[in-house]
């Protein structure tokens, strides 16, 4: 069964990744939340997308540069307005930017993870972050970044976490997929548009090898429904409702 991770939350629908939008999209039945951290000046991992508060809050700079109370201070729904919003209206609601702990604990049981580092310096502790977390023993997690090094890292620090090497857009899926093979990355995650129109072929390679492929972000019913057929592993996507209803009951 293809397996539906909201992307940040579901980034079309809710601030992205605020506590809000992880309830909101547990509650619309996905497989799995996918989230993005950084490192604090203070050294604890900030869940958020951006190296910088500007685009999805009312503050400014560089997380890596703030201590994690300082960040707190940021309104993270300030900025946030769908196409049909009159105005802002999750500003001023008490949104804060969370850290990967707190999602941790709130998290609950048979709900997936998916933890994007976007900074190399975070992960060591990921690793020791989940460490001793319950969606860890179960399988329920994977850590994924676009950066080699950062995957190969968790690797070493801990064998038994599920990594994926994702790849940025237009770079060859099958010299990425010989390479995750080799190096014990179970899972390769390229753009959606470079699957094509046909990613069989590829889905079968990557079988081959016992690797899983899944995809970001794939925010149209009708191509989301295509790529479940083919038995794509998982994709993310902005619109979790609109996933769910195209996927049918989890």
């Amino acid at each position: 069964m293809t397996r539906l991770a909201a992307h940040r939350g579901g980034a079309r629908l809710w601030p992205e990744n605020s506590l809000r939008a992880f309830r909101e999209s547990l509650a619309l039945g996905v497989d799995l939340l996918e989230l993005d951290v950084h490192l604090t000046a203070d050294g604890q991992l900030a869940v958020i997308h951006d190296e910088t508060l500007e685009r999805t809050t009312d503050h400014t700079g560089r997380i890596a540069d703030q201590t994690m109370d300082q960040i707190r201070e940021a309104d993270a729904g300030a900025t946030f307005s769908r196409p049909d919003d009159s105005g802002f209206p999750f500003a001023d609601r008490g949104l804060r930017v969370p850290t990967l702990p707190e999602v941790l604990e709130w998290l609950p049981d048979a709900l997936g993870l998916v933890i994007e580092i976007k900074a190399r310096a975070a992960a060591d502790a990921v690793v020791a972050a989940v460490a001793t977390h319950p969606v860890l023993a179960s399988a329920r997690l994977s850590v994924i970044s676009f950066d080699e090094a950062t995957i190969e890292r968790v690797r070493e620090l801990n064998p038994d976490i599920r990594t994926g090497y994702l790849l940025v857009p237009t770079q060859p899926i099958e010299p990425a997929l010989v390479w995750a093979t080799e190096h014990g990355h179970l899972g390769v995650h390229p753009w959606e548009g470079d699957l094509g129109i046909d990613p069989l072929p590829l889905l079968a390679e990557a079988h081959a090898y016992g690797r899983e492929v899944g995809c970001y972000v794939v925010n149209d019913p009708e191509r989301m429904k295509h790529l479940a057929a083919l038995g794509l592993w998982g994709f993310v996507t902005d619109v979790p409702d609109i996933a769910r209803a195209a996927l049918g009951p989890a």
